[in-house]
């Protein structure tokens, strides 16, 4: 049992002069990841409205030219992967959290000294287990009080495709931008060094519900949004938002992307929460 705790207890060192030293590369590397995950969600947002369209919706468009779709997506990636990076690891440098792993890399030192591997698994585990307790909920929630689809829903080979869209880019966007965000500006109204305990936690909660507000649209592609579709949405992305901002401030935004990718995988890939 005390094992299974210091797994869970253990965090990333987060080297200050090295983040600094490196920001500008990880920068970079976090924007072209961020631009990746923008891109790869095409197919997905395509099948969407494909079957949209196929239902006799009259007010969906699809862009003939993918190309064109590709060039936006890329401009538009950019410029907010832009902001984002800007925020998260220089804006909100004091924050102690951003992509300590990423920096790491570059400088050529043992990921070992920094992070241990068990860290990472228990990351991996804890989001595997979160997956399959809301995939168990959802199972229960379709048989107590089913809700009708209004589309089908894309095939498991765009949720495959996605997973790591969703995993690299919302990790980004409401860990590595907003969460860190929302720790600077509590923290400084405070006179401590470091942020607090409540500080980060505020920061996880308020992060997370922005999280689920910003799934409610691409639910209502699927169901019509009813308190109950609203409150189901809301509560699970809490869920999920608050446990990917703890792995965010415990163990870097790399080990985040990569706990929801596999949380993902597991609940839309492996699993089938909405047939």
């Amino acid at each position: 049992m005390s094992r299974i705790i210091s797994m869970f207890a253990s965090s990333v060192v987060q080297n200050q002069d090295e983040k600094k030293k490196y920001r500008w590369k990880v920068s970079f590397t976090v924007l072209l990841l961020f631009i990746f995950g923008a891109i790869i969600n095409l197919p997905f947002s395509r099948e969407v409205k494909n079957l949209a369209i196929e239902a006799g919706k009259k007010d969906i468009t699809l862009n003939e030219s993918i190309f064109s779709e590709l060039l936006t997506i890329g401009i538009s990636g950019l410029i907010l992967g832009s902001i984002l990076v800007f925020i998260g690891l220089w804006v909100s440098s004091n924050a102690n959290l951003g992509a300590p792993l990423i920096a790491r890399y570059f400088s050529n030192k043992p990921m070992s000294e920094i992070i241990d591997r068990k860290a990472i698994l228990s990351s991996i585990f804890l989001s595997v287990i979160i997956a399959l307790i809301l995939l168990v909920l959802f199972e229960i929630q379709s048989e107590v009080y089913p809700v009708p689809n209004k589309l089908p829903r894309p095939s498991k080979m765009y949720y495959l495709i996605v997973a790591f869209s969703a995993g690299i880019t919302e990790e980004i966007m409401f860990r590595l931008g907003l969460m860190s965000f929302i720790v600077t500006v509590i923290h400084s109204f405070k006179s401590a060094d470091n942020p607090g305990n409540g500080t980060v936690w505020a920061a996880i909660i308020i992060s997370a519900l922005f999280f689920g507000l910003m799934h409610l649209p691409l639910s209502n592609n699927f169901v019509d949004l009813t308190p109950f579709t609203i409150s189901v949405t809301m509560i699970g992305n809490l869920i999920t938002g608050s446990t990917f901002g703890w792995i965010f401030w415990k163990r870097g935004l790399l080990v985040a992307i990569l706990s929801h990718i596999v949380f993902d995988l597991v609940f839309h890939v492996i699993g089938s929460p909405y047939s």
